[in-house]
């Protein structure tokens, strides 16, 4: 594995501990002085806070996963009491707005992340299950309330995700439509709720 590229600087160092990490190109020969890194800290602090360049890569991914995590808890809040598509729309639009606000970070969860040929590529590959998890875990409980077969969820958690994660790549120059429309496409696949026969529709 070739070691990355350093450009350590004398530095005081940061209060934040979150190290930089690469995210553009591939994890093994990124310089962890990347101006694309998805995370900031002071370069002198990256040693303090791990014990080699596969401990600090794997924290990169699992900080940038607990911020997608927190989107995901507040589309859960913001969504509450609606169906499971609704609840699958939001999910999908926090993915959408994290990529829009982060695309280092994005392109280090969904690209940069994913090897097999390293010491803690088991523990990364865990953390990147976190966020389809998550999905699959609220499918299943939405798709209970709505009278939907709550069996399809790791299906349509998978989907929604895969969708959202496409979705989110840009083109310098393309036309595209609202991460609104977007979230709504890529929750597209997600049933909704049975409609009631005439007969069942309350009385008033």
């Amino acid at each position: 594995m070739r070691a990355w590229v350093s450009t350590w600087r004398t530095a005081t160092p940061s209060r934040n501990p979150t190290p930089r990490c690469p995210s553009h190109w591939g994890w093994r020969s990124a310089s962890c002085g990347s101006p694309t890194a998805p995370a900031s800290s002071d370069e002198p602090t990256l040693y303090v806070h791990g014990t080699s360049k596969e401990t600090l890569f794997l924290r990169s991914v699992e900080a940038e996963v607990e911020r997608v995590a927190d989107r995901l808890h507040a589309a859960e809040r913001a969504s509450a009491g609606r169906c499971a598509r609704d609840r699958a729309t939001a999910a999908a639009q926090a993915l959408l707005d994290h990529a829009a606000a982060r695309p280092a970070g994005a392109r280090l969860l969904a690209r940069t992340a994913h090897h097999d040929a390293s010491s803690v590529a088991a523990d990364v590959a865990a953390a990147l299950r976190r966020i389809p998890d998550r999905l699959e875990t609220s499918l299943t409980r939405d798709l209970a309330a709505d009278g939907l077969d709550p069996a399809l969820a790791p299906f349509l958690a998978r989907a929604v995700h895969g969708a959202a994660v496409a979705l989110a790549e840009t083109r310098a120059g393309e036309r595209r439509p609202s991460r609104s429309r977007l979230a709504a496409l890529a929750a597209s696949a997600v049933p909704l709720p049975p409609t009631l026969p005439a007969e069942a529709w309350p009385t008033a």
